[in-house]
């Protein structure tokens, strides 16, 4: 590590020192290009709202730019030059290019700047891996000092706020890498590099020697539970080092592999602290640190080799990526999150509509072990009337055909098509795990012959082949006898294993990061062609920027259960769902739970019920466990009777949540919406990395700490705010003491929301909803579009839906119904509305409203 790094700063030495100078530029009507002393840098607008950077220099760049569905250049832009600058300017931004230092700045269309580029920080540097050339691309961003950055998708380092956080974007079980960044000045920044990136690397070096340890004994150190004692499969290392400056570091510990420990005490204080079955390789602290010596503890698996590096914090943003061809990344622009995000969609792919069936309630554990296991469960499912939609089927179904391999065991699980279809006749839905290491050996691997990678047990996915031959595989196995939906495991690949492999695009490390992506195309486009009417549903463990177009859910992977793990979660959603990426779930309780004791213990109820209650406000509401039976009746008549309401509520909202389902497809919308997307202004609500609006209108505080029976929540200026529970209504701009007693989660409403509350129901098609509740919250004008349709079938894409438009007009205590648009086979034609005016004089105004389809207008 440390001759890497010195080899590193011997290769950039020359570029920090003489820069790079501005020769000359050219023009043509879809970019801009500049021809500097060491490569070309060249301006793209793709719309009036982002632009493309790509620094070339003797390699030929990238090829394969599968990220994007529309590279078309924007041609509406101006270009100006004069001595010092040249400047492309578009309706909502430009681009200013200092002829002096050669650093690009991005301005508002007000002329303010937004983002500029740090000074000789743009670099190819030329390097190897596996024998071919590539370059080490990197540059670097001047932040403001109270900017926020978000995003990057999902990791389990539990920090919210990413500004000199230091990450390491692989793919492994637990962590997604999205190399997308959102900042609450109003950009986000698409990183274009299909391998290994760093985000904010550290470079500096803490020594460490590994402590020996005798066969008999224990080492003991101090952690955040008291102390602890490292085993004889761990390992202690420990280093010191002297700083020269007071201030804010960023240490990124590296422990290679795959670990069950992150721990790192500095000066005998621990400041990374986790445990899991599995933990991702890296993990980054910022710690405030005194001038002069500090003292390091490490522990780890002794069979890894940690490393720790460390930078001063400072208002620099860096992107670092070691095996690439190009510098590439796209700038993105707007008022708010929801204009940047759109636009980054717009160019990568929209969203399609999930099934309404996928926003029910999924069943999952591991595992169920045949299919009169199956039948049963959901017959049970039905006699105590507990809502559900989805059963999933984990992995070891393939029994005597061989690890992997998508095709039931007959021994138990006979005439497949049969037993799906009984839990049809039920009303479930049916979601089988698939994996792409299918057993080599299998009949059903003979038509894969020659499609895995080399000396590995994956098939090459890249390959358009394989990808055909993949979906004939599950089509003739799996879809052909019923099948709903897949669950798509360890597509990362599990962990991280292209390194060092060859693919049909080339060698891994290019394409590190973006397995998945084709995993999913691979299945969504095979399906679309099998069979155009049905829906395509994909849980999926890993994600790459582009793949929300394939019909894609993201889960959080094998967490563990405690409060730590669940906390980690609920900031790891909401930075994965502003990466653009707007369907993502978790295991309900923990994948990795504490045994038997789970059934009966009332600590562990306490966090269950917790993690229940958020998942009724998550995009996908899911449950599962390992070795673990997560039917709500196996903890006790008291649990199955709270699981039971809050399934209740999570079905009487569907109306509003399949509306918001519509919003993202049809306008690129976010579900699960830190408090960035809708109070930029607020910089109190942007701090708060446990609160979210699901939705525009419903403000979410779950509750993240044991034996509580109230619960802080800040409410963001500019509205009031009703709790939901009592309809009390507060102002905004203030910290409230929330009822968190019973079965509550504290939710309040923003004043102007429109919410359809439907009737109770056991799965999401079983009542038409021809009677809503319309609730209505006073205090500020609003409006809702109510979206309904088929429910499982791409006929939307051809028209087939209705939209009916509420409009709430404060000062004249009017609600306008527009006149219905549109039609689709099996429509509600004649509706009920309960409407609900809450707010006016404290007081509970209600009225029942006969629609016919035709414009309404209603005065309170």
């Amino acid at each position: 590590m440390k001759f890497k790094i010195l080899t590193y700063w011997l290769t950039i030495f020359p570029i920090l020192v003489f820069g790079q100078h501005y020769i000359s530029y050219s023009k043509n009507a879809e970019e801009v290009s500049m021809k500097l002393s060491d490569g070309y840098l060249v301006l793209r607008p793709l719309n009036e709202n982002a632009v493309r950077i790509k620094f070339i220099k003797e390699l030929k760049p990238e090829e394969n730019q599968f990220v994007f569905v529309n590279e078309k250049s924007y041609l509406d832009f101006k270009f100006e030059e004069n001595a010092s600058s040249l400047k492309l300017k578009t309706k909502n931004y430009a681009v200013l290019f200092n002829k002096k230092t050669a650093q690009l700045s991005f301005l508002k269309s007000n002329g303010k700047v937004l983002l500029s580029e740090a000074a000789n920080s743009r670099k190819l540097i030329e390097s190897t891996v596996s024998s071919q050339p590539c370059y080490i691309v990197e540059q670097s961003f001047i932040n403001d000092k109270d900017e926020q950055l978000f995003g990057l998708g999902q990791f389990q380092d539990g920090h919210y706020n990413l500004k000199n956080i230091s990450r390491k974007l692989i793919q492994v079980n637990s962590q997604i890498a999205l190399p997308f960044l959102y900042s609450s000045k109003g950009y986000g920044i698409l990183w274009n590099q299909f391998g290994l990136t760093w985000y904010n690397p550290a470079d500096e070096s803490v020594p460490l020697e590994k402590e020996s340890i005798k066969n008999d004994e224990e080492r003991e150190v101090t952690g955040t539970s008291g102390t602890i004692k490292v085993s004889q499969q761990q390992a202690l290392y420990k280093g010191k080092i002297s700083i020269k400056k007071s201030g804010e570091y960023t240490f990124m510990l590296d422990l290679g592999n795959m670990d069950n420990r992150h721990f790192l005490t500095i000066d005998g204080k621990p400041v990374i602290d986790q445990s899991n079955l599995w933990l991702p390789p890296a993990v980054s602290t910022k710690v405030f640190l005194t001038k002069g010596e500090h003292h390091f503890e490490v522990v780890c698996r002794a069979t890894n080799t940690p490393s720790l590096q460390y930078k001063f914090a400072e208002d620099i943003t860096t992107f670092r990526s070691p095996h690439s061809k190009s510098l590439d990344y796209v700038l993105f622009v707007g008022n708010n999150a929801d204009e940047v995000i759109s636009s980054y969609l717009e160019i990568t792919g929209k969203v399609p509509m999930l099934p309404k069936w996928a926003f029910g309630y999924w069943q999952c554990r591991e595992r169920y072990t045949s299919a009169e296991h199956l039948v049963k469960t959901v017959e049970e499912f039905r006699k105590r009337n507990l809502p559900v939609d989805v059963i999933v089927q984990d992995w070891q179904y393939w029994g005597k055909y061989g690890w992997g391999v998508p095709k039931f065991d007959e021994q138990n699980y006979p005439e497949p098509e049969k037993f799906i279809e009984k839990l049809h006749q039920l009303h479930f839905k049916f979601s089988v795990s698939v994996w792409e290491n299918l057993d080599k050996k299998s009949e059903v691997a003979k038509d894969y012959e020659g499609l895995y990678l080399p000396n590995s047990p994956w098939i090459d996915i890249f390959n358009p082949k394989t990808q055909k031959i993949h979906w004939n595989a599950l089509n003739k196995n799996l879809f052909q006898n019923g099948v709903d939906s897949w669950w798509m495991d360890a597509t990362e690949p599990e962990n991280d294993a292209l390194v060092g492999k060859n693919t049909f695009l080339g060698i891994g490390e290019f394409y590190r990061l973006t397995y998945p992506f084709f995993v999913s195309k691979a299945v969504y486009e095979g399906q679309r062609a099998t069979n155009p009417d049905k829906r395509v549903v994909i849980l999926t463990r890993s994600a790459f920027p582009g793949q929300q177009r394939f019909g894609t859910i993201n889960w959080s992977g094998d967490i563990g259960w405690d409060w730590d793990a669940y906390r980690r979660q609920i900031v790891a959603g909401l930075n994965y769902s502003i990466s653009g990426m707007p369907y993502w779930t978790t295991d309900i309780g923990g994948f990795f739970r504490p045994g038997s004791s789970q059934y009966s213990d009332p600590k562990y109820h306490d966090i269950l019920m917790r993690w229940f209650q958020w998942g009724v406000f998550s995009p996908i509401f899911r449950m599962h466990g390992y070795q673990t039976e997560t039917e709500p009746w196996k903890f006790g008549e008291k649990i199955e009777s709270n699981m039971r309401d809050l399934m209740n509520l999570r079905y009487q909202l569907l109306p509003y949540i399949y509306s918001q389902s519509w919003e993202i497809s049809k306008n690129n919308s976010t579900m699960m919406r830190p408090l960035v997307m809708d109070f930029k202004n607020d910089k109190k609500a942007i701090e708060q990395s446990y609160q979210y609006m699901f939705g525009k209108s419903i403000l979410v505080a779950p509750v993240v700490k044991p034996n509580k029976e109230n619960w802080e929540v800040y409410l963001p200026i500019g509205y009031f705010w009703y709790d939901f529970y009592t309809n009390q209504k507060n102002n905004g701009g203030t910290i409230v003491l929330a009822d968190a007693t019973y079965n509550k989660i504290p939710l309040f409403i923003k004043s102007g929301s429109i919410i359809p509350f439907g009737e109770v129901m056991q799965y999401t098609s079983e009542k038409s909803n021809q009677e809503l509740t319309i609730k209505v919250y006073a205090g500020n004008d609003g409006d809702f579009t109510l979206y309904e349709d088929e429910g499982d079938n791409y006929n939307y894409e051809k028209g087939n839906y209705t939209l009916i438009f509420f409009k709430w007009k404060d000062k004249e205590k009017k609600l306008q119904i527009d006149k219905r648009i549109g039609n689709y086979i099996g429509q509600n034609n004649h509706r009920i509305f309960n409407i609900q005016i809450i707010g006016i004089n404290k007081e509970i105004i209600t009225q029942k409203a006969s629609y016919e389809g035709n414009e309404l207008t209603i005065k309170f």
